[in-house]
């Protein structure tokens, strides 16, 4: 008789970075668990640790390989892999400087996920002991401000739904080439994903229970496969009974059009939500960054989507101390940002990045003037953002259910989800009390009434 296969081992995923990262995770567990490859919620029931990097920013960077001698050091008795945008920019720095590391992914364009599942399902079943598969690995790459997730794709050991909604990737890449940005480098230029990768990915996540799908992608606003552009795209995702709601991230200023806005205005299932990264204000600054537009035409865009749509949620980032930055231009920024009147917005301290055009501009802002800058910036933020919450009170919303586990937050509260302006992760929850329907679960939707404000979350009460 033959010798008996050994079990596979579980994988435990460690995915760093943007919401793009976490779509790609969610896709290889998905693969792995089509292998019978069991994906466990914790590290001690691992085989293998696998870590999905991000190399945007130097913070994401230092955060990543933090991550990975964490891994290297806390579980010497298991195979780390990792994957991801880290790795393309610095492949042979990282395999030499951490050779515990047992195989290297990036994101080269024209490979897909089979190097890495091939190499875990040979590795994690016991064939990679005998032919050093290790040693011999391919590029990984997916079709295609930091977040830590552990045991990524979202699903319970038995592959239930523990999570509403699912990043949904339409494209990569990117054909900008703004001055500070590291992405063209690692992503190549823009590529889209076909209308029928993208229906079948999301098949699978609503196959789950997620009820909310949201679209990330480097510039979503220019995604066309054909004939169909995006309207098309989430008219198609909208026709699905199951889909409650569906998302747009990463919309580039440039490519918002009056049709866009138009559309959102009328589709009932596309949240009013604006996803929008300005960066800066004033012309000077956005042309050394290499991007078009300005303030004004900036403050145009949004005045536009507030006629068509008074409820639009409105979230950006910005970056201060570009090189050349001077204090009118900053100023200026601060004059637009109180205009403007964010939902939410977050602002970053430039990061000089190798091999991207900024590195060379002169002169370099110090590091203690671009700090104090960015403190000045947040504190306006952040009291706009208080300001809009503070609107909200009394009004009638609808709450995604993420979730109803009331013992894990105080008494009274019956379940946790988000408004339509209300992004997964990054703008707060809304804390709902009151009787729910007895066959509520997560991704159905609520009718409630905001009772008050908690920071950057909302109370509610159905």
């Amino acid at each position: 008789m033959g010798r008996e296969p050994p079990s596979p081992r579980p994988v435990w995923v460690v995915t760093l970075g943007c919401p793009k990262n976490e779509a790609d995770s969610r896709a290889v567990t998905r693969l792995l668990r089509s292998l019978g490859i069991n994906v466990t919620d914790t590290p001690e029931e691992a085989g293998c640790i696998l870590i999905n990097t991000c190399g945007f920013i130097q913070e994401a960077k230092e955060e990543s390989i933090a991550a990975i001698l964490e891994a290297c050091a806390d579980y010497p008795g298991k195979q780390v892999l990792v994957m991801g945008c880290l790795v393309e920019r610095y492949r042979e720095e990282l395999s030499e400087g951490i050779p515990e590391v047992s195989g290297w992914f990036g994101v080269t364009a024209g490979t897909d996920y089979a190097e890495l599942v091939r190499w875990l399902d040979d590795s994690i079943s016991g064939r990679g002991e005998e032919d050093d598969h290790c040693l011999r690995v391919g590029p990984y790459s997916p079709r295609d401000g930091v977040h830590y997730r552990g045991g990524c794709g979202r699903l319970s050991q038995e592959g239930t739904p523990v999570q509403s909604y699912a990043y949904l990737k339409i494209s990569d890449g990117c054909d900008e080439l703004c001055t500070f940005c590291a992405i063209p480098g690692i992503k190549g230029p823009y590529h889209p994903l076909t209308a029928a990768e993208i229906l079948r990915e999301a098949d699978a996540c609503l196959v789950e229970g997620v009820r909310e799908l949201v679209l990330v992608g480097q510039d979503t606003a220019v995604w066309r496969d054909g004939d169909l552009d995006l309207a098309g795209l989430i008219d198609r995702l909208a026709g699905d009974e199951r889909v409650r709601r569906v998302r747009v991230m990463y919309l580039q200023p440039d490519h918002v059009t009056a049709g866009f806005l138009e559309y959102m205005a009328s589709q009932p299932k596309l949240c009013r939500y604006l996803d929008i990264p300005f960066q800066h204000s004033h012309p000077d600054i956005l042309r050394a960054m290499g991007r078009k537009g300005s303030g004004d035409e900036y403050l145009a865009l949004l005045k536009q989507a507030e006629s068509l749509m008074p409820d639009v949620s409105v979230r950006s980032t910005f970056i201060v101390g570009f090189p050349g930055e001077e204090d009118e231009h900053f100023e200026h920024l601060l004059d637009f940002v109180e205009e403007a009147g964010f939902d939410y917005a977050g602002g970053f301290v430039y990061s000089p990045e190798e091999g991207t055009p900024a590195v060379k501009l002169r002169p370099r802002i110090r590091r203690a003037v671009a700090r104090e800058r960015l403190n000045r910036l947040n504190t306006v933020l952040e009291a706009q953002s208080a300001q809009k919450h503070r609107q909200l009170v009394g009004t009638r919303l609808e709450v995604l259910v993420d979730s109803l586990h009331p013992e894990e937050w105080d008494e009274g509260v019956a379940a946790v989800g988000r408004v339509p302006g209300q992004a997964p992760e990054v703008d707060g929850l809304t804390y709902v009390e009151g009787a729910l329907p007895r066959d509520c679960v997560p991704g159905d939707v609520l009718r409630v009434t905001i009772t008050g404000t908690l920071g950057y979350d909302l109370s509610a009460t159905v």
